[in-house]
């Protein structure tokens, strides 16, 4: 059984927003367009592993893993990737990545009360 990949629209998208998020957020802390390059090699990098990982799993898939919309944590769960599993009539594998959600930013999103708190020293005023 052979697994074909696809990407959509939304997907790439969110790819390239994230991957221009990274590189401008190290660039800025860290002053070095190295580091900010590497950041986006590790993120392209996980998705990859992730590849390579459903592709090991789709080769004796479980039942309930054959169809239907499926999501998938990438570097240590910070983002989400989501996908759409098919079955072709040969037996192999459709699989459509259909997003990229970055955890935190949405748990920000979400909840934008759960932000870090801070107090102030009275002694200071």
């Amino acid at each position: 059984m052979a697994v074909h990949f696809r990407k959509s629209s939304p997907f790439e998208q969110a790819r390239a927003q994230i991957e221009q998020y990274l590189f401008d957020s190290v660039l800025e802390i860290e002053s070095e367009l190295d580091l900010a390059l590497r950041s986006v090699e590790q993120f392209a990098a996980a998705i990859e592993r992730l590849m390579d990982t459903l592709e090991q799993m789709y080769q004796t898939p479980d039942i309930k893993d054959t169809s239907g919309e499926k999501s998938f944590p990438i570097q240590a769960g910070r983002y989400r990737v989501y996908y759409k599993v098919s079955v072709r009539k040969d037996k192999d594998f459709d699989i459509t990545f259909l997003d990229i959600d970055d955890n935190k930013q949405s748990n920000l999103d979400r909840f934008p009360s759960h932000r870090l708190i801070t107090f102030n020293d009275e002694s200071d005023q």
